[in-house]
């Protein structure tokens, strides 16, 4: 699997804390140089990620929920080149790159994903695509090319069959590093192609937090109910901002190339409140504020793993002819067959404790095409009284007719 680091949109500033000494010494940080174009692409993508998350965050209903902006937008983004007119417009607005061409969007994700190789040498991310054809299914050699030089996709052919469901589920545990073990329990069967996104981040805090310094604490849920967690704890310099309600501090990983960024609502205010705030100009307005402050933090230890099915999510961003059966455009895929997106689904995990960060997510888009019946059967049983005629073809005289009451 390609290494690649995953891309953090964040401002970075010193930061000064007590720290064990990291191995492996960490490379002096590199920015990625984008053009201001490219800039403008990196807002819109992150409008993306805060109109998807808000859009999952309004629609589950657990407490917790942990998504991948990027692996999604990458997968969409690889399946966008498939389509064609309006599905491809769609697509494009819905990932926020309705006013760029596919070539430039294109360019952006390689330029992007190229360029973060170099950012953290102590924090690792791999990033991996793929693409699956059922045996015998013509895709557009274009289209795989594309894909294969862009989002540097391997290409494999399989009979869509229990097998293939295993080989399919162990790519993605093999490129999360066992994290998303599994991401189907069948195949449909009028799937063709599966389009894959993997991503696996690990980042070790720059300054870790002393093991014998978390002790078990009250965590107030969504419920009120209060329960004893592991807070861990250190008191450093880093950068922090109050803003509208919420607490916003930065925690870095390595170099400080990455980083997690904490937005902490004020005591009493409700947290899907306070998901509302998050916009790309909010955003640019705390990255920009942030300075650095001597902080005692608390932060708890926690493991999450989460599962989504995003074609209601997508639909309500506008993305909805690209899961129209007999609608959806996907002729830059396939000429002959008629093809729509069937499955769209994420898997992540997150760990978070004393030395770092590992987190891992997996999308999957499933294209299908409609089912092929035979002609509509007509049941006709004669097992009643029934009338019965006998003409001549050519000119239609009846010859004889008849009524049969019983046998």
């Amino acid at each position: 699997m390609k290494k690649t680091i995953l891309y953090f949109l964040a401002s970075m500033l010193l930061f000064s804390c007590q720290s064990d000494d990291p191995t492996p010494t960490p490379d002096e940080r590199e920015d990625i140089p984008l053009s201001r174009s490219e800039l403008e692409m990196t807002e819109v993508g992150n409008e993306f990620a805060f109109d998807f998350f808000k859009t999952i965050a309004a629609g589950e209903t657990e407490d917790n929920l942990f998504i991948s902006p990027l692996s999604a937008s990458i997968a969409l983004s690889m399946c966008a080149n498939g389509a064609a007119n309006e599905t491809l417009e769609e697509m494009k607005a819905t990932l926020g790159f309705k006013d760029y061409s596919l070539e430039e969007m294109n360019a952006y994700y390689k330029k992007l994903v190229g360029g973060l190789l170099a950012v953290d040498n102590t924090t690792t991310l791999g990033i991996a695509n793929s693409i699956w054809i059922k045996k015998g299914f013509d895709v557009k050699q274009p289209f795989i090319d594309l894909n294969k030089d862009i989002y540097d996709a391997e290409v494999r052919t399989l009979d869509f069959n229990a097998q293939a469901v295993a080989i399919i589920n162990q790519w993605c545990a093999d490129k999360t590093n066992k994290r998303i073990p599994k991401v189907l329990d069948n195949i449909s069967p009028d799937a063709l192609l599966f389009l894959i996104n993997a991503l696996y981040f690990k980042g070790t805090w720059t300054y870790e937090f002393d093991k014998s310094k978390t002790v078990k604490e009250d965590f107030t849920a969504i419920s009120g109910q209060k329960k004893k967690v592991d807070l861990m704890r250190q008191e450093c310099q880093i950068p922090y901002v109050k803003d509208e309600g919420l607490q916003v501090v930065e925690l870095p990983y390595g170099n400080e190339a990455f980083s997690m960024i904490v937005l902490l609502p004020e005591e009493g205010r409700n947290v899907d409140d306070a998901i509302q705030q998050l916009t790309a100009a909010n955003w640019n307005k705390w990255m920009k504020a942030l300075y650095p402050h001597t902080i005692d933090i608390k932060l708890p230890k926690f493991k999450l793993e989460y599962e989504r099915d995003l074609k209601a999510d997508l639909k309500n961003m506008g993305m909805i002819l690209p899961f129209a059966e007999n609608k959806a455009d996907f002729s830059n895929m396939s000429s002959h067959t008629p093809l729509f997106i069937g499955l769209v689904k994420q898997n992540t995990f997150v760990e978070v404790n004393e030395e770092g960060t590992e987190a891992a997510a997996v999308t999957i888009i499933g294209m299908e095409t409609s089912s092929i019946d035979g002609p509509p059967v007509t049941t006709v049983h004669v097992n009643r009284p029934f009338i019965y005629i006998i003409k001549e073809k050519s000119t239609g005289a009846i010859l004889f007719m008849g009524k049969m009451g019983s046998l």
